[in-house]
């Protein structure tokens, strides 16, 4: 009786198998449009870091324009201060001239 059970449970996971196959191609494709998204965000960073130092200023006052409509004020005190540190790079590097 064991082993008839034993073999009727062995055949049902089998026939399952195909099935579960399916579920996990359709995880696999999900999980590869994700990495795609992710792979195009960080080509767009990519891009950004090699702005100017003066497009830099500027994306940065365009930022912090938007406010607390969109930014939390810690994130915007952050903006503030990165802005701080790009003019005063600007500055010295102008004054370096």
């Amino acid at each position: 009786m064991k082993k008839l059970m034993a073999t009727a449970l062995t055949l049902t996971l089998f026939s399952a198998m195909p099935a579960l196959a399916l579920q996990h191609g359709d995880t696999h494709k999900q999980m590869d449009e994700k990495c795609v998204k992710e792979c195009e965000m960080m080509l767009k960073n990519c891009a950004r870091e090699t702005d100017s130092l003066q497009q830099k200023i500027a994306r940065l006052n365009k930022e912090i324009a938007k406010g607390t409509a969109v930014y939390s004020v810690d994130e915007l005190k952050s903006l503030e201060t990165k802005l701080k540190e790009a003019n005063l790079i600007l500055k010295n590097l102008i004054e370096k001239q």
